[in-house]
């Protein structure tokens, strides 16, 4: 789990997802700004996302230059899905939280009464 920044959206889809007229990324690279959980020790870590078939968040959900709370999965071996030593979101109901880091608030869907919390409150959350 981790508070990370989009660098760049780093592989593409050479199909078209329906509804989205752009080119599709199929993966990203992010900078991790904070780790709160797990063992990474790089700064930079790619992030695979759906296809259309994987029942994962399209990367096109994750804005370049934006900060988001997440906590993505290693992928363990090669496939056509992700690289060993990479990450993905692995489940259809993978939630992430957008960040105003300026601001030091995440929102989303936090849980079922609570949209928003401040980056604090979550730490503390994290650390009882």
């Amino acid at each position: 789990m981790a508070l990370v920044k989009v660098i760049e959206y780093t592989d593409f889809l050479d199909h078209k997802i329906l509804g989205y007229d752009k080119d599709m990324p199929f993966s990203m690279t992010v900078e991790i700004i904070k780790k709160y959980k797990g063992v990474e020790s790089k700064k930079r870590i790619k992030i695979w996302g759906d296809n259309g078939m994987l029942c994962r968040p399209y990367i096109s959900n994750f804005e370049v230059g934006k900060y988001y709370l997440i906590a993505p999965r290693k992928i363990l071996s090669d496939s056509d899905e992700g690289n060993k030593g990479d990450y993905d979101f692995f489940a259809c109901t993978t939630d992430y939280l957008s960040v105003d880091f300026y601001k030091g608030i995440a929102f989303g869907k936090y849980s079922t009464k609570q949209k928003e919390v401040s980056l604090r409150e979550f730490e503390s959350a994290l650390n009882k």
